[in-house]
């Protein structure tokens, strides 16, 4: 890398590790409970508020894996930032109310607390819980991510820039927790939308490639014979090699909007009239950001294919080539931003597994303690697991998976199928049963992993055993509420708030 890039990204580095810290400190005195630091509820604009929940979609797979997949297979990667933006916000159009208004009434803190207080179910609430640990996987492709940022653009080796993703991110989030979360990623949202346009621009305007966009095109079909602009699907590819494949990544992407980093930001919205604005901001941003995937194209164009680099590397690559070297830095740290907006979401969701859903609603009812002391535990258990999860993504991303977008998957699918029947169906029908949403999250789990694991169909593809695992879940949902709405009341708004 140009030794005046490094300088810069150094320099911006350093403002940016600045401004989190500051943002940290910010948040620490916003934040006064437990419930201020797992939801920030009530607090924010619809606008802010979709700046997170964007970032948050759009993470270091976003702008790093999926240009990767373009740069590495080509066109029918594409199918991958054009689809799931789409199938996100029609399933945030499902939920999103629902969780909210939960949420307001009820002080639902966590995913799943929301489906525990929904179906009246501890059993539901503990199963998620454990469910949701799988978030690790997309904590460790973001460490990665961030850790290759910093070895491609500011001279030091992987492992380093793993220590320091870690110490920023534990620092900032242990003070601040969601208010500090959304803080950041609001700001960070912003500079990923300035990076998304400046990559689209770039990739229309053929920056870098002697010659037009037609030139552009010619060259990429040379380089990539199999991925050029001519193929829609990549015949005997997992993910991309027919259209009913592709259209399982879509089914996987409904539920999206509930994992529990972003399903959670639903709560820190103002009010629910603010929700419809938020939906539609959400909608623009989601668009955009996945314009990032072109960069993958424009630098197989640029760079060409044997150019020796990973293929997660093709992004800060692509920027060394076309901009100069104090562009290339901030666009650069950009990038970085958007590693680190998804990643701290991620870190207090998981605190929250263990602050909220394991000691606050199954231990505290269990032990004669003031609700005082019961805050003060919670409090402080929301901090300091901070330090557990950093340290257990650190030594999961040691050694660095080949493709990130494929690799968060992993755990994110095993979420999405066990939480579809029950959040999605359940959200639109108010009979679904609690019966239901049991089996549903069995049937969904057993599903995901019965194909997706080698001892079972060995289907090596996350997204589409996410998708099977996702139909097979709602479709259980919906008739086995059929077949049990009649014998077992349904769990009305009247029912939960008595229950409570």
């Amino acid at each position: 890398m140009d030794s005046t890039i490094v300088m810069y990204s150094w320099i911006f580095m350093g403002l940016f590790i600045a401004f989190m810290l500051f943002m940290g400190w910010v948040g620490m005195r916003k934040t006064n409970t437990s419930d201020d630091f797992a939801t920030a509820r009530s607090s924010y604009g619809p606008l802010v508020v979709a700046l997170v929940i964007a970032a948050g979609i759009s993470s270091g797979s976003t702008f790093m894996g999926m240009p990767g997949l373009a740069y590495d297979i080509g066109t029918p990667s594409l199918w991958y930032p054009l689809l799931y933006p789409i199938a996100t916000v029609i399933g945030m159009l499902f939920v999103a109310k629902v969780i909210k208004k939960y949420g307001d009434k009820f002080g639902t803190r966590t995913i799943p607390e929301f489906i525990g207080e929904r179906y009246n179910s501890n059993f539901l609430r503990i199963a998620l819980t454990i469910i949701s640990i799988l978030l690790i996987f997309y904590v460790v492709s973001q460490f990665v991510a961030a850790a290759t940022m910093f070895q491609m653009m500011m001279g030091i080796n992987y492992e380093t820039g793993l220590m320091i993703t870690a110490v920023v991110l534990a620092t900032y989030v242990f003070m601040g927790g969601s208010h500090s979360d959304i803080m950041t990623d609001a700001i960070q949202g912003f500079l990923m939308v300035i990076v998304a346009l400046v990559v689209f621009f770039s990739f229309v305007g053929s920056v870098g490639v002697d010659g037009g966009f037609s030139d552009m095109l010619a060259t990429i079909d040379r380089e990539n014979p199999e991925g050029g602009f001519s193929q829609l699907f990549l015949a005997g590819h997992d993910t991309y090699g027919a259209f009913w494949l592709v259209a399982l990544l879509f089914i996987a992407h409904l539920p999206f909007s509930v994992l529990p980093h972003l399903g959670n930001k639903f709560m820190a919205v103002k009010t629910g009239r603010d929700l419809k604005k938020l939906i539609m901001y959400c909608t623009i941003f989601a668009t955009v950001l996945p314009l990032m995937g072109l960069g993958g194209m424009l630098g197989l164009a640029v760079v060409g294919s044997d150019a020796g680099i990973a293929p997660d590397q093709i992004v800060p690559v692509l920027f060394s080539e076309i901009f100069p070297p104090v562009i290339a830095a901030f666009l650069a740290i950009a990038v970085l931003s958007a590693i680190m907006s998804t990643s701290d979401g991620l870190v207090v969701s998981l605190t929250q597994l263990l602050a909220n859903d394991l000691y606050r609603k199954t231990l505290v009812p269990k032990l004669n303690i003031t609700k005082e002391k019961a805050e003060r535990n919670e409090l402080l258990i929301s901090r300091y697991s901070t330090f557990i999860v950093i340290i257990a993504a650190v030594i999961l991303a040691w050694t660095p998976p080949e493709y990130l977008a494929v690799f968060m998957w992993i755990g994110i699918g095993g979420i999405m199928a066990a939480t579809a029947g029950p959040l999605v169906v359940g959200a639109l029908w108010d009979k679904a049963t609690k019966t239901a949403a049991l089996a549903s999250l069995i049937a969904g789990t057993v599903t995901y992993w019965i194909v997706y694991l080698p001892f079972g169909f060995d289907f090596s593809n996350p997204f589409g055993a996410a998708g099977i695992g996702v139909l097979v879940s709602m479709v259980v949902m919906c008739a086995v509420t059929l077949a049990t709405a009649e014998n077992v009341q349904s769990t009305s708004d009247s029912e939960v708030e008595t229950s409570i």
